[in-house]
């Protein structure tokens, strides 16, 4: 295994950042600003002497197991640790000016430990090696201290079944959370509109990509996207579904507004007829209940002479329950009623809605004509 040491920053920096034959050690770390030891078999950092100038740090593709010793480089401002064996995040206090951490391909289970570093603008821990069954979470107090600054995050192949703890972030400007197992599709319209600022999103590889008009109802929860899934959203489309939406929300809004004939257990007094035959005395409650004295005068002297030869009958036709046919709502005809000229069979015949009903004698069924 191989230790991170000044020495070796001394002799195998690559590049033409290389220290001169007459340099002392401690001169050539103050005027570093790139330190580029990927991938060889790193395991360890030892304490380095302070590295003024230093701003960028590759160290993936080694064998570090702990984040330790960076004290050294306290304006570093990016730092790779992608692809190393890191099970957790820690002594980052020092780099108090880092700005882009890269931490996908690692162990670790926690997001944390970041609560000190306030400038952090963009953090990668993508597809991190976790026990089976886990999951990546995340610390609330660090995602309280990220909240500040942080524009891009990257959480994809971790398992999360959720975003909502993230909805706090709310400069985030690009998300990246594909191959994990969120199903939430209304979670995720949600978070959308809590998110003010995000232009880029990717949630390839969700058990919620499979759902009806996915991309569709993304694209008009948020004003501000600009690429889903890796797919540009132009202002036509945006302005077709946004108004197809609109369109979509009257529709319903009318729907709701209009009873529900088809649902036979409904009451609708609106639409409710009732009809009182005492001695072809007849009595109409509809919205505002009727009465034979509301009807014209013709009608009404017809209704009254046969009185007092017609048995006492009293039938109720309410239409849109009991099998019969269902009215057709919208219309502002008046009831019309007239009687037969025989009084052993009081016939009445009530006009509404277009619809013609009769009534022959006290048993009688109403009929539909």
């Amino acid at each position: 295994m191989v230790k991170l040491t000044a020495e070796l920053i001394a002799k195998q920096t690559p590049g033409h950042n290389k220290r001169r034959a007459d340099e002392s050690v401690e001169h050539y770390l103050a005027r570093l600003t790139h330190l580029p030891f990927q991938d060889r078999n790193i395991d360890s950092i030892e304490s380095i002497p302070p590295c003024r100038l230093l701003t960028v740090i590759y160290l993936y593709d080694n064998a570090l197991t702990k984040i330790e010793n960076l004290n050294f480089a306290e304006n570093l401002t990016h730092l790779y640790l992608q692809n190393n064996r890191l099970q957790k995040l820690e002594n980052l206090d020092c780099c108090a000016k880092l700005q882009k951490l890269y931490l996908g391909g690692n162990q670790i289970q926690v997001l944390e430990g970041l609560d000190k570093n306030l400038q952090i603008k963009e953090i990668y821990i993508e597809n991190q090696r976790l026990p089976e069954g886990e999951k990546l979470v995340f610390e609330p107090r660090t995602l309280h201290c990220l909240s500040q600054g942080l524009e891009i995050l990257n959480v994809s192949g971790n398992n999360l079944d959720s975003l909502t703890e993230l909805s706090c972030l709310d400069k985030l400007q690009e998300l990246s959370a594909s191959n994990n197992r969120l199903e939430n599709l209304r979670e995720l319209v949600e978070l959308l509109s809590i998110w003010p600022r995000l232009k880029r999103l990717d949630t390839n590889r969700n058990p919620l990509c499979s759902k009806g008009r996915y991309r569709e109802r993304l694209i008009v929860a948020s004003t501000t996207l600009e690429m889903l899934d890796g797919k540009q959203i132009t202002d036509n489309s945006r302005q077709f579904l946004t108004s197809w939406k609109a369109s979509r929300e009257a529709v319903q809004t009318r729907e709701r507004s209009r009873p529900d004939f088809d649902n036979p257990s409904a009451a609708y007094s609106s639409h409710r007829v009732s009809v009182t035959l005492p001695s072809i005395g007849t009595t109409v409650t509809r919205a505002q209940s009727m009465t034979i004295h509301q009807m014209p005068e013709p009608r009404r002297q017809g209704f009254m002479s046969e009185s007092s030869s017609a048995k006492k009958s009293q039938f109720q036709i309410s239409f849109g329950q009991n099998g019969h046919r269902k009215l057709t709502a919208g219309s502002n005809r008046t009831p019309s009623f007239h009687s037969s000229q025989n009084s052993n069979h009081p016939e009445l015949t009530i006009s509404s809605h277009g619809r013609m009903f009769t009534a022959h004698g006290s048993t009688a069924q109403p009929a539909l004509k």
